[in-house]
């Protein structure tokens, strides 16, 4: 006699329990391709969802799909806080796939109807059934997440159209078609009949390849997109680097010559000095001393170029009440470029300079140096920092690029105090390029 109340029980139960699992995934999915912190509020998720559920379920609403997304929405913005640009398309992902598996469960589970033998049977093939989309759900949000999430954490914008129109068709088409949600879905399945059923299964089949394809293209054109922005950006780099290699050139040759005139300058001391002009002689040293201030303890790397952008950003440091420390060598037989040795050097005295700047005068160390280890060229940076969350901007990336193309690799490490960058790479011998 309790045999039908304890089985509505049950699947009421096993229902409750699918909601929480696809509620889980969709927060982990949003995270995970957004790079945002935010697992541990998914408890708090999930309740807010079940909430909405059971005042949909009292209302009667029909339909509560779109008003869940936004709802998802708010969430990612108020409480995970992702930009809503940045969850814009992953929200696109989870709305047209819930829509599919919903579709694939109102297909499902018409045929049970029609073809269980006995309740107890029907309510065991839909638990089954349910079980197999959700890994289905999940299994597809973890491909997308880990081929396509580079794409997605990049804020998206005009180039939205080509994921957000077709999905959004995909969506309206699927949600009307089957008229999921709606309290005529039962009398709509009973009408179009078994055989129906079927082609819709294939149909929504079919609509799933183009969906995914759709995921593919816009992966694509996004990761255009951002090389197409890292390359603009490289390029107003490049030529700031120009300028300023030009105008170092210019302060390089004042130092050239503030050399050269070094003994005129002892012998214009030593004249005052043999005519007891001795405040006259302190007056010309410290004239002298202001002026070479800026030449002292300067990095000489042997590499002509480098030797200009070090002592810049080593003078620009010094200036701003850092302690730098700068001990590179590049062997003789060591063939680089020279831009690529300014875009590394540079990037990661900027950074350094950049991250010194938000802590005290006091604690502002830079070290920068290099050592050899047979073809292999390490360059080891270490400095000053407030810790915090580290995010590889186009400096960085650079750097890497870089690093590849000398078959090299980066390492980033901190500590409370200390932040440190390690750059490997491959030298090419110096005698055989100039051979080619």
């Amino acid at each position: 006699m309790n045999q039908p109340g304890t089985l509505d029980t049950v699947f009421f139960g096993w229902w409750l329990l699918l909601n929480g699992w696809i509620q889980y995934l969709e927060i982990d999915f949003l995270c995970g391709v957004t790079g945002r912190p935010g697992r541990k509020i998914i408890p708090l998720w999930i309740g807010l969802n079940e909430l909405f559920i059971g005042a949909k379920l009292l209302m009667g609403m029909p339909d509560g799909f779109l008003l869940h997304i936004l709802l998802l929405l708010l969430f990612c913005v108020s409480f995970l806080r992702i930009p809503w640009n940045m969850a814009v398309a992953p929200l696109v992902i989870i709305g047209t796939l819930y829509t599919f598996i919903e579709g694939y469960s109102v297909v499902c589970m018409y045929w049970v109807s029609r073809n269980a033998e006995s309740k107890g049977y029907g309510v065991l093939l839909q638990i089954l059934i349910s079980a197999v989309l959700l890994a289905v759900y999940f299994g597809i949000l973890k491909l997308v997440r880990r081929r396509y999430s580079d794409a997605l954490q990049w804020p998206v914008f005009s180039y939205l159209y080509v994921l957000l129109f077709p999905c959004g068709f995909i969506v309206l088409l699927v949600r009307l078609g089957l008229k999921l949600g709606s309290r005529e879905l039962e009398r709509y399945f009973s009408a179009i009949g078994i055989d129906t059923g079927a082609t819709v299964f294939f149909i929504l089949s079919g609509a799933m390849a183009i969906f995914l394809m759709m995921i593919k293209i816009f992966s694509v054109i996004a990761c255009q997109a951002r090389q197409e922005n890292n390359l603009a950006i490289m390029k107003v780099w490049m030529e700031g680097q120009r300028t300023y290699v030009e105008e170092a050139k210019e302060r390089n040759r004042e130092y050239a010559k503030f050399q050269h005139d070094m003994d005129n300058h002892l012998l214009v001391l030593s004249g005052l000095i043999r005519e007891q002009d001795y405040e006259g002689a302190q007056e010309y040293m410290g004239r002298l001393h202001i002026r070479s201030q800026s030449f002292a303890e300067l990095p000489s790397t042997g590499n002509g170029v480098l030797d200009i952008l070090l002592r810049e950003k080593v003078s620009y440091g010094r200036c701003s009440g850092i302690r730098i420390s700068c001990k590179v060598r590049i062997p003789e037989d060591f063939y680089f470029d020279d831009m690529d040795l300014s875009v590394i050097f540079a990037n990661i005295l900027d950074n350094a300079i950049q991250a010194c700047a938000a802590v005290r005068c006091e604690d502002r160390k830079i070290s920068i140096a290099t050592k050899t280890h047979g073809r292999f060229l390490v360059i080891e940076s270490a400095n000053s920092w407030l810790p915090g969350p580290v995010e590889e901007g186009i400096g960085l990336t650079n750097i890497r690029n870089v690093a590849a193309k000398y078959q090299g690799t980066v390492e980033l490490s901190n500590t409370d105090r200390q932040f440190k960058v390690s750059v490997l790479l491959c030298a090419l011998k110096k005698s055989l390029v100039l051979r080619c």
